[in-house]
């Protein structure tokens, strides 16, 4: 006997499904029958069991040829009018609604349906002025948690008249008015909507600029807080000109409005600098500035602010703000004199962690920051940088458990076999599993070297992983070569998705993998949209080998979510260049005009755009006039360098006088395809417009450009290397002459971040310096602090100041010993080495075959490197002239006085015994590094 307990309503739906499959065409149905042919046949036979359907059931029951009898009775799209239902299955019904009748009302479509993409941009196009108000009303009202930029573009190009209640029933859809529409607005206007303006949160900054300039040209003053809040979100098209022109005091009040802060953020980089830098003039004492600041913006204080007198800083202030490595180098020092909870610590404060900043700290203490900086879950990961990993294995060395989750999973990377218990084996390897293999530098082959002390352990012979193999080893499989992919369990590709990179034959494995079906993403055939988002990131890598198994539209609909999250991601440029060939199909379209369709505003706030067009038809089909008025997304979108060049050449059509600086903002990665000629015809005259053009994320500048652009904003008046310029420049200063250079003044290197000036010449580099020394001069009497913000101009110092640090403590590391000079290194003896890198002493082992490093070692005697107790070999088998004192020799060297502008010459320094070292001679230098160049090219396997 059977109750009511024993049967669902998924039976019942179940015994629905089994009558209406069994047939060959829709049951039930006969449309010359008048007892059979209602066509409110799924609400006639399915009912409230519509929940329970599955896109394989409608397709199933009733055949597309005859579904479109059903499709526009009222009560069943009342039906499927249903927030319960597959999204699949609305999304089919509406397509199949609007594949048969093209014109379909919208007006006629009922609640959530109205929020399905699959509905064709046409039908709102197509819509008059008060039915566009009603659309919006309605997806208001059902549709909030779904943003689709292309509705809302083509619902504001229907709107002809536009007043401040417009941008009421607009809301956050007013950023889809085109700059011509919002244009047409007058200021008055404008002022009177800042409440509901300056809440979208979508504005692009050349409407927000548009917005910004309409209303200040017209009268409207920004000089106060309220004035400033008041623009709300639209504060990213304000120029950093305007913050300049406000006093610091009201910024201090504007800064204590979160709402400000949370919009500031979203504001380009050059504002919100300009934004603290104001707020730092009220009181620049560190205490001062790290409680004024807000924590959101702390990035963008100077390092040089941030050198605490001497005692304990608040940590429990310090924590609660975000910093960047360099900042908390500065202040994780206080560490040593608090009791703080390690253990609370944020991320971005142990990121500060160097063998510099914990010097003083108690062996404790280190391993307590050391653990700290362990995986957590439900944190973000502790991001460390190869030196600072190294420098915690050097420190912990002797003393490591055998739980190697409280280590940081990247710092594992560089333990060697005697650390690990034989026994302990398999929890070392899961537990560096969690590592980015990334981070160690290639020349150290940890990922080979790694593998293969895994198959050891966990007993694996030949090429073939097993499920338990990819759990232990994780992140290892990003190292892995083709072979294991292939060979491997098909669990290989989840773990692969956590991969950030691949190598072309890592990519065609996964792609053999795939199309063998042999995976639970099943035969080729049966692959859809849904198949690409459920290999995570993996499309970004995919080629035409994969992509050409898919249609168009299906690509299309799968792109319009991808490259949102791409873009989010600040994905690098070359990987979507790269993504946009191989999803584009090789034919391309021979015509005499556009047939694919004109570039619109709205085609282009599709986010899949500009997929569809191959290089003639973008070209036929962008108008120079839509181009002009959709710049900003269209160089947001447009990844292609030859798209980008057909960018290029009609600006130029559209400008022929000169482009403005308000259009070369927006140029994006577009800007690198530029010629010098193109350049020639841009307005760099402000910060801002630097700043655009700099943005590392666009990708790397041509020096000759970079140059070219730089020296264009310095021919206008007024215009300097000051601390604003050289942070947004940073990298590229060395494309610099260095008579340029040397207009840097001390305090505009003082004021900025610590600039990245690895690239810069062995001259540009010793004019740096030179500025750096004197800037931070005041810093003399303390080492560790001095040394943290010049280390980055070493590259140019003279023997005689790095010999100076090395009598400092200063735990130099090895990345930043090979940046030194090369004749300062060659000139450095065994005793200036060891004072200067200290605690990182075993990595000159680690990196021994660096041509630099090697360089050195052999010129010096092996009694002396055998001091040093790291298994360092010389090849040299002489000692120096008696006339010169050897390298292994304790010597005084003469140096000049920190904080003092030094010579760039790398003059011998005085002896104990008043004679002169003889250092080596540049040409030896040269060919000393030139033949331990050949030995490693020679030691190579073939």
């Amino acid at each position: 006997m059977y109750t009511s307990s024993d049967f669902g309503r998924e039976d019942v739906y179940a015994t629905i499904r089994s009558y209406f499959n069994d047939g060959s065409g829709v049951r039930c149905y006969n449309p010359n029958d008048t007892e059979l042919n209602s066509t409110s046949w799924f609400v006639d036979y399915i009912g409230s069991f519509v929940t329970f359907i599955t896109l394989d059931d409608i397709t199933s029951f009733v055949s597309a040829s005859q579904i479109e009898a059903f499709l526009e009775n009222k009560a069943n799209l009342e039906l499927f009018n249903n927030r319960a239902i597959s999204q699949d299955v609305i999304n089919y019904y509406i397509t199949q609604l609007f594949t048969f009748n093209p014109t379909f009302s919208l007006l006629n479509l009922p609640g959530i349906l109205l929020c399905s993409p699959d509905i064709p941009i046409s039908a709102y196009s197509s819509l008059n002025e008060a039915d566009t108000m009603v659309i919006l009303d309605r997806r208001k009202e059902f549709c909030s948690r779904t943003v689709d930029p292309e509705v809302n573009a083509a619902l504001a190009s229907n709107l002809k008249t536009i007043t401040d209640q417009t941008f009421v029933n607009l809301g956050n859809a007013s950023s889809s008015l085109t700059k011509a529409q919002i244009s047409s607005v007058s200021s008055p206007k404008l002022v009177v909507s800042l409440s509901t303006l300056g809440s979208v949160t979508t504005w692009s900054q050349d409407k927000a600029t548009t917005i910004v300039q309409t209303i200040t040209t017209s009268g409207y003053q920004i000089n106060s807080a309220a004035s400033l809040e008041s623009l709300g979100s639209l504060v990213v098209g304000l120029p950093s000109k305007s913050i300049e022109k406000i006093t610091a005091s009201e910024l201090l009040t504007a800064s204590k409005n979160p709402i400000l802060v949370s919009n500031m953020v979203e504001a380009p980089k050059v504002l919100q600098g300009t934004f603290v830098k104001k707020i730092i003039s009220v009181d620049s004492s560190p205490a001062k500035v790290v409680l004024n600041v807000p924590d959101v913006l702390a990035p963008e204080i100077p390092p040089s602010v941030l050198v605490f007198p001497k005692g304990p800083a608040d940590i429990s202030v310090l924590n609660k703000k975000t910093w960047t490595r360099d900042q908390s180098n500065m202040f994780l020092w206080t560490l040593s004199e608090t009791d703080f909870d390690i253990e609370q610590l944020s991320t971005s404060v142990l990121q500060g962690f160097t063998c510099t900043s914990v010097q003083k700290m108690t062996r404790t203490k280190i391993k307590q920051l050391v653990r700290a900086c362990r995986p957590r879950k439900g944190r973000a990961k502790v991001e460390l940088k190869e030196p600072q990993l190294t420098c915690m294995y050097n420190l912990l060395q002797g003393e490591l458990s055998q739980n190697f989750t409280d280590y940081p999973s990247d710092m594992l990377l560089y333990l060697s076999t005697k650390d690990v218990q034989r026994s302990n084996c398999r929890s070392y390897f899961s537990a560096l599993g969690a590592a980015d293999f990334m981070v160690a530098s290639s020349s150290l082959n940890k990922g080979q070297q790694q593998l293969s002390e895994a198959k050891t352990c966990l007993g694996i012979n030949g090429l073939s992983l097993s499920t338990d193999n990819l759990e232990v080893l994780g992140s290892m499989v990003c190292t892995l070569d083709s072979s294991y992919i292939e060979n491997s369990d098909p669990l290989i590709l989840e773990k692969l998705k956590a991969c950030k990179d691949f190598t072309d034959s890592q990519i065609a494995a996964m792609e053999r993998l795939l199309l063998s079906g042999n995976t639970k993403y099943g035969n080729v055939a049966t692959w859809n949209r849904q198949t690409l988002e459920d290999l995570g990131n993996l499309p970004l890598y995919f080629t035409r080998n994969i992509w050409g198994h898919f249609r168009a539209t299906t690509k299309k609909r799968f792109l319009k979510g991808f490259m949102p999250n791409l873009r989010k991601a600040k994905t690098q440029k070359k990987k979507l260049k790269k993504l946009f060939k191989q999803v584009t199909p090789l034919v391309a379209r021979r015509a005499a005009g556009c047939t694919v369709g004109n570039i619109t505003g709205v085609t282009v706030s599709d986010p899949s755009f500009p997929f569809g067009y191959d290089l003639t038809q973008f070209d036929l089909c962008l108008d120079v006039p839509v181009l002009k008025e959709n710049l900003n997304a269209i160089c947001e979108k447009v990844d292609d360098d030859d798209f980008q060049k057909v960018i290029l050449e009609k600006l130029n059509q559209a400008y022929p006088s000169g482009v403005s600086d308000q259009d070369v903002q927006v140029l994006g990665s577009v800007s690198r395809v530029a010629s010098l000629d193109d350049i020639s015809k841009w307005n760099i005259t402000n910060v801002d417009t630097l700043a655009a053009l700099m943005k590392t994320e666009d990708g790397t500048w041509d020096p000759a450009k970079s140059k070219e652009i730089i020296m264009k904003y310095l021919s206008t008046s007024g215009n300097t290397l000051g601390s604003t310029e050289l942070n947004v420049i940073d990298s590229n200063l060395c494309s610099l002459d260095t008579s340029t250079l040397r207009t840097i003044t001390p305090d505009s290197i003082k004021n900025a971040k610590l600039l990245n000036v690895a690239a810069c010449s062995l001259e540009q580099k010793k004019v740096l310096y030179e500025i750096s020394n004197t800037s931070f001069s005041s810093l003399s009497g303390n080492p560790q602090d001095f040394y943290n913000l010049i280390k980055g101009y070493l590259g140019g110092a003279p023997l005689m100041d790095i010999v100076k640090l090395s009598t400092q403590n200063i735990n130099m590391d090895v990345d930043v010993f090979r940046s030194l000079d090369p004749n300062v290194i060659t000139g450095l003896t065994v005793t200036d080495v060891l004072g200067l890198i200290g605690e990182h002493l075993p990595d000159l082992k680690l990196f021994e075959n660096d041509t630099m490093i090697q360089t050195w070692v052999n010129l010096q005697l092996q009694s002396d490197l055998d001091k040093l107790g790291v298994g360092l070999m010389t090849n040299r088998t002489t000692a120096e002239p008696s006339t010169s004192s050897s390298p292994g020799t304790a010597t005084s060297h003469e140096a000049t006085v920190q904080g003092t502008t030094s010579s760039p010459k790398t003059t011998q320094a005085s002896s104990t015994s008043g004679g002169q070292k003889v250092g080596p001679s540049p040409t030896f230098v040269v060919l000393s590094v030139l033949l331990t160049a050949l030995l490693q090219i020679l030691r190579l396997p073939a």
